[in-house]
């Protein structure tokens, strides 16, 4: 891992994330009712190092409007995953598919690779 590839590549990423969730709660605060419905996902972390899961977890837990809970040991039975709350959780395909994409993300400026 490179440490100029996180700064380079994933930081601006993530603070463009960071800008979009904080408006979307700021748009759902200011007006009339509400579009939230708080939803709790599993989030595979697969083959991801110790690292990799604290870089994914501490952007998942920044970003407005995500939580993360817990995230499960290794265990040779179980698959490694991290609970996720989700504050705009309507569509739980959707939101998995937008942890996955950070995920992604993630492995993208840790190992190299494509990460669109």
């Amino acid at each position: 891992m490179t440490p100029l590839r996180l700064f380079l590549v994933y930081a601006p990423w993530l603070a463009w994330q960071l800008v979009v969730s904080v408006l979307r709660l700021a748009a759902d605060v200011a007006t009339p009712g509400s579009a939230q419905q708080p939803r709790i996902v599993k989030l595979s972390l697969g083959d991801l190092t110790d690292l990799e899961v604290s870089v994914l977890t501490s952007s998942i837990t920044i970003t407005p409007g995500t939580l993360v809970l817990a995230v499960s040991p290794r265990s040779s039975t179980e698959p490694h995953v991290a609970f996720v709350q989700a504050l705009f959780g309507a569509d739980e395909q959707a939101v998995v598919a937008d942890l996955e994409h950070m995920r992604t993300k993630v492995l993208a400026a840790t190992r190299g690779g494509g990460g669109r």
